[in-house]
């Protein structure tokens, strides 16, 4: 997977993109594991991209910050293939979990404008879904569920997240 195309997308999910024109230019990425986002920021260093973790006192959370003109403006041109823009998704919105008496089950839930990008991309992959529209419609809750499809999402879609790879590799054996 291009770790560009996915902060890209990951940065559309968790994060922010500050691109002021002399003056500022950073993707800012939060998640509560401090794991994850020092993996990625490894991963970037090895293409001398300037990045650093630090903890949020806020929320709690952790931050990864990208910064310098050339970095910024070579993830933002990366284009994004379906599977990456999935797997970032899971990762940053995602909930892989079994649930008692009921099949193995991979929620994303988005606002509704990063939903259409959502199907479209399981479409493309030929993944089945069910859509579900909350809270009057700003946000999408998107579900794929059963084990065999799951099985057939996860060996095209490579999530990162620590926490959510256990899951997937205790439940679908992958």
């Amino acid at each position: 997977m291009d770790i560009f195309q996915y902060v890209k997308a990951l940065s559309a999910f968790d994060g922010y993109v500050d691109y002021r024109v002399g003056k500022n230019y950073e993707i800012v990425i939060a998640d509560m594991s401090k794991e994850f986002l020092e993996e990625i920021c490894n991963e970037l260093r090895k293409y001398g991209v300037s990045c650093g973790v630090y903890a949020s006192r806020r929320d709690r959370a952790f931050r990864l910050r990208i910064y310098g003109k050339e970095s910024v403006d070579r993830i933002l041109n990366s284009s994004l293939a379906p599977e990456v823009l999935i797997a970032a998704a899971i990762d940053a919105e995602g909930n892989v979990k079994k649930y008692r008496n009921q099949p193995f089950r991979t929620r994303i839930v988005v606002k509704s404008d990063m939903a259409r990008r959502i199907e479209d991309a399981l479409t493309a992959l030929s993944i089945r879904y069910v859509k579900i529209t909350r809270k009057g419609g700003r946000y999408t809750e998107i579900v794929v569920s059963g084990k065999e499809e799951n099985q057939k999402l996860y060996r095209v879609v490579k999530i990162r997240h620590p926490q959510k790879l256990q899951v997937v590799g205790h439940y679908l054996n992958l």
